[in-house]
């Protein structure tokens, strides 16, 4: 069987689209699996153990090019073609792909496809979302798999983190290792800097935690001016490529952030996480599982989650932290993404 696979970015949504291919390779043994996305899905999909063939677009393409990848796909023969997307581009090039099936959510677009899928149901995780498409073609994913995103990384990934444990000897003694990534590329999703800082100091103090922030390319003045806000020490991550981010990510015991794209990499590692959420819907976005949650702002508000209701979440996951962090000191540093995902090992 061949399948053909659709979700052409971002970097969050590419990576929560990987439960499918893992679901797809359980369901149909032998399956051949071809993903599309824009070229950044590199990042998430290079040796990605469910994924056989890889075709990228680029922005920058001109009509040719895009009329030559729907003549490669079509050539492809694909009996599935599922558009986790739903856009106007993958709408054509799923269309473009002639699959015996073209599966998606009911859209405005509609006549690309011959099977669609209503958008109803009770509010979930975005995950169990796209089991639903493949469940209307009559693949029976499992919902309890939803959290188990795929993001594989490798001992060479772990020379930052490495040198980094290496150069604060606290990190390796500290009873909890706490990574916050305070950052977004939209102000509305970001939660308040200052009070970031004032949890950063809660943790340090009170719970004697290391804490360390992380951040991506254009964000470290931002790192700068929250760490300049805390009265306590924390200390800023090293500059990361995004699987050496997952490596780091791998070796604390709980993640802290905004609905970003590290925050998706927390649950691809298995790391304990929790979520801030404003405009965005804290049930589609995290899996609520018992080492992720999530807080939700009334009236879509970041300013609205006070710094006392995040303290009395973690207060309320602290025993689970603590073992958590108990095992992780007797396992030693986690030098390689596992198959199975750790997200598997409850």
């Amino acid at each position: 069987m061949k399948i053909l696979v659709i979700q052409l970015r971002q970097l969050g949504d590419i990576l929560l689209t990987t439960p499918v291919l893992r679901e797809l390779k359980r369901l149909v043994p032998g399956c051949n699996i071809t993903f599309l996305s824009h070229q950044m899905g590199k990042l998430i999909l290079e040796d990605c153990p469910f994924v056989d063939d890889y075709f990228t677009y680029g922005n920058d393409w001109s009509l040719r090019q895009e009329i030559s990848l729907a003549s490669t796909l079509r050539k492809r023969k694909f009996d599935f073609a599922f558009d986790f997307m739903n856009n106007p581009r993958s709408a054509l090039y799923s269309l473009g792909s002639l699959a015996r099936e073209r599966v998606a959510f009911r859209s405005a677009r509609w006549w690309c496809y011959n099977h669609l899928v209503p958008r109803q149901g009770p509010k979930q995780y975005i995950v169990r979302e796209k089991f639903r498409i493949l469940e209307s073609a009559g693949f029976n994913a499992n919902p309890d798999h939803a959290d188990r995103l795929v993001l594989p990384w490798f001992e060479k990934d772990t020379a930052p983190v490495m040198r980094f444990v290496g150069q604060h000897p606290w990190a390796s003694d500290a009873p909890l290792r706490i990574a916050i990534s305070p950052t977004h590329r939209r102000e509305v999703r970001r939660w308040p800097l200052e009070r970031y800082a004032a949890l950063a100091d809660f943790l340090a103090r009170h719970w004697g935690a290391f804490v360390v922030w992380q951040w991506g390319p254009g964000e470290e003045p931002e790192i700068d001016a929250v760490m300049g806000m805390c009265n306590e020490t924390t200390y800023k991550a090293p500059k990361t490529s995004f699987r050496e981010l997952a490596a780091l990510t791998a070796n604390v015991d709980l993640f802290i952030g905004n609905s970003n794209g590290p925050s998706h990499v927390a649950v691809a590692t298995g790391t304990p996480s929790l979520q801030l959420h404003g405009p965005t819907h804290a049930w589609a976005w995290c899996p609520q599982t018992e080492r992720h949650s999530a807080i939700q702002g009334e009236g879509a508000s970041m300013s609205e989650i006070g710094l006392a209701s995040v303290i009395a979440k973690l207060e309320s996951m602290r025993p689970m932290l603590m073992a958590y962090a108990d095992n992780r000191r007797a396992a030693g540093m986690r030098v390689h993404w596992i198959h199975p995902s750790p997200a598997l090992q409850r």
